[in-house]
């Protein structure tokens, strides 16, 4: 792992990664300087108490002990990247983007999963969400919702909902006990509606025309 730390280091933020119980086993120096928190601190421990991780608009829980990122671990889908809402151990807010690797276990043939942490990016969406949260969310008029749920179907808005709690297609399938293809296609078709390019844009969008609670 140290190998595989020297080639990343400096490229990303910070790196950790996880065993198939979601237990921390390697905190590179990035994260060490990004959370504050020494790796013989965190070692060993499951990850969701680490991070704490919330959804950064809605303030939801995003890290929790069945996250989506746990179930690569049993052959279940994540995102490519996602963003937390995290603090570090002088209590700084920061909103952090995170890729997801998976590495071969040398046991059981299980497999460890490797995040990669970036703030750069993120830093800028937390200012403008502390901005705006100081200023006031500038709410859509009642008629636009209403016109914008109505181009939505009912299962759709239902899909809408749970992406914007961060849960995968692949949770939200056996959720609703239909097709991952299923999901993927109401996902296209609320992307279509709300004339978005990606799911993470359907999710900004629908927090900013209060179509998710």
């Amino acid at each position: 792992m140290s190998t595989l730390d020297d080639i990343l280091y400096g490229a990303v933020d910070g790196v950790f990664a996880v065993d198939a119980k979601q237990r921390i086993i390697f905190w590179n120096p990035g994260c060490e300087e990004l959370f504050k928190r020494p790796s013989q601190a965190i070692l060993g421990r499951p990850c969701n108490d680490v991070l704490c991780g919330m959804n950064p608009s809605s303030g939801a829980a995003f890290c929790h002990a069945d996250c989506c990122v746990a179930q690569l671990c049993r052959g279940g889908d994540a995102p490519n990247r996602f963003s937390i809402k995290t603090r570090n151990a002088d209590g700084k807010t920061m909103i952090l983007s995170v890729d997801v690797l998976l590495l071969p276990s040398c046991c059981n043939k299980k497999w460890i999963v490797l995040h990669l942490l970036y703030r750069s990016v993120n830093q800028h969406l937390l200012n403008t969400l502390d901005q705006t949260s100081r200023s006031g969310r500038q709410m859509a008029s009642l008629a636009d919702c209403e016109k914008t749920l109505s181009r939505l179907t009912a299962r759709e808005t239902e899909v809408l909902q749970l992406l914007s709690e961060g849960l995968s297609s692949n949770v939200i399938s056996k959720r609703f006990t239909i097709s991952h293809t299923t999901v993927r296609n109401h996902i296209q078709h609320i992307q279509n509606k709300l004339g978005v390019h990606s799911q993470t844009e359907a999710v900004a969008y629908a927090y900013r025309h209060n179509l998710v609670m």
